[in-house]
């Protein structure tokens, strides 16, 4: 279903063609909106997206013309899904929007970053994009709304690619109006009236843009009724082809485009992307040397972490496939090879990871995996004071609770980290019945291990009431049932 909150039919069309006055108004101011979107990457570079986009947002307020921009964002949106971004919120919204056709534009934008592979959250943005006057967004946007329609399988209607082609065609974007207009034709091929209405559309083209008079020269209406070998490319590009053939075209302009531009970020980004793809060991080799070069050549930490990312990912898979040769052909040997590239891995992955939190220091996400790597490798001072911050990400606030709870009952303070697993009971909420059960166990240990240590019957009984009801949950849990008889002679000892 279409969220109903950006729907598509009359009112969507009722757009086309009028602009508003307060788009009329409307009086760029590019020097001060850079200012933002100069404090925007910043934050980007530094995994704090939600900063990132309000900044964003209020640079897109003085002015949204620039395309690069938009694109640059989007593609920090997509690092944002891939890293478990949620939605926005309502009140996020509000604090965005405004009563100018800008503002309802720029708060469209706002919420499709926040769930950059929701298609239909593009829609909406074209469609304010069209009523703030700025139609040169809503041309640009066409191959991405398709890529990412057929990417994610949330697939538009047959009814919203044709509104979306009348879209197109009211702002005089010809070749996306086609574009999706032969989306919806792929879906419904017996739509005569559509494909009518296709062909009139490659005429007007045509004509609007002088070919009519030049019919028989080259480059004039049979030129510009279709141009297959761009259609194609525009296609491919978004993913919308899926044979080798066309992933070795892909791959070869990223390819052309990357050694054209070996200092350009969007052509490194691109050339990764496609190589990444294809996964295929030479190209993820040759995806590492790619972004070492990026490296080098802008100096954006992000293609060094990305580089680090695929080491790391190879190292892990090494990991698995030795352990699943140990386990058919168990030797000395291969548990010492394993051994080594677990300790190798590690001391890795540690270092990685706290020079990306000096890089990035308001990073809480990467706080909390520094900390559950030091946990690993027995730095239980670290892991501390790295869950300690993490805390302060609200989404982190449970699981880094839960973690500096255990820290502290392996430095054997039992009361803090009694205290820590009730304020993660607390701030769960009983939103998450597994990990509350995780939580009420964690808490029943270190309540049992300070009644113990401190001869403290009241403490005893308060351990020995959690596991009980853990019990009557879930009798099966973890080793309760030993839990129980445990507390149970321990309260009878204490009594």
């Amino acid at each position: 279903m279409y969220n109903t909150a950006y729907p598509l039919g009359p009112k969507f069309m009722a757009l086309f063609g009028k602009k508003s006055d307060s788009a009329e108004a409307f009086v760029p101011e590019p020097e001060k909106a850079n200012v933002w979107f100069d404090r925007a990457r910043q934050m980007a570079d530094s995994h704090n997206f939600e900063s990132a986009f309000n900044f964003f947002a209020s640079g897109f307020k003085l002015d949204p013309r620039d395309i690069e921009v938009h694109q640059e964002v989007i593609a920090i949106a997509s690092t944002y899904y891939n890293k478990g971004g949620e939605p926005v919120a309502n009140k996020q919204i509000k604090q965005i929007d405004g009563p100018s056709d800008i503002d309802k534009f720029v708060t469209a934008l706002f919420v499709w970053w926040h769930d950059i592979t929701n298609p239909k959250f593009g829609i909406k943005a074209i469609e304010t994009a069209v009523k703030a006057n700025q139609n040169k967004f809503g041309a640009k946007m066409a191959d991405t709304i398709l890529g990412l329609s057929q990417r994610t399988g949330k697939e538009l209607t047959h009814k919203e690619l044709k509104n979306l082609m009348e879209l197109f065609k009211s702002t005089d974007a010809w070749d996306q109006a086609i574009k999706v207009g032969q989306a919806a034709l792929r879906m419904k091929p017996d739509d005569s009236v559509l494909e009518r209405d296709l062909n009139e559309l490659a005429a007007e083209r045509a004509m609007t843009e002088g070919g009519y008079e030049n019919m028989g020269e080259e480059g004039g209406f049979r030129g510009m009724v279709k141009d297959l070998d761009k259609q194609r490319e525009l296609e491919e590009d978004e993913s919308l082809a899926g044979s080798a053939g066309s992933e070795e075209r892909v791959l070869a302009r990223a390819k052309k485009e990357f050694d054209e531009n070996p200092s350009s970020a969007d052509a490194i980004t691109t050339y990764v992307k496609v190589l990444k793809k294809q996964k295929s060991p030479e190209n993820i080799k040759m995806a590492f040397q790619v972004l070492m070069h990026g490296y080098k050549a802008t100096q954006q930490y992000r293609f060094r972490m990305e580089a680090a990312d695929i080491k790391i990912s190879i190292g892990l898979k090494q990991i698995e496939t030795l352990t699943e040769q140990l386990a058919k052909e168990p030797s000395d040997e291969l548990t010492e090879q394993l051994a080594t590239k677990e300790s190798e891995m590690l001391a890795f992955r540690k270092k990685e990871y706290q020079e990306r939190a000096e890089k990035y220091p308001t990073d809480r996400k990467i706080r909390f995996q520094l900390g559950e790597l030091a946990v690993q490798e027995g730095d239980i001072n670290l892991a501390m004071e790295c869950f300690q911050k993490a805390k302060d990400e609200p989404r982190l606030r449970v699981r880094a609770g839960q973690e500096l709870g255990r820290c502290f009952m392996c430095e054997g303070w039992f009361a803090e980290a009694a205290g820590e697993f009730k304020e993660s009971i607390k701030a769960l909420a009983g939103t998450d019945n597994d990990t509350e059960l995780s939580l009420r166990y964690d808490l029943m240990k270190s309540l049992s291990e300070k009644a113990d240590k401190e001869q403290n019957i009241d403490l005893a009984k308060e351990a020995m009431d959690i596991c009980s009801g853990i019990a009557r949950k879930d009798i099966s849990y973890r080793d309760i049932r030993d839990w129980r008889r445990k507390l149970d002679e321990l309260v009878k000892n204490l009594d």
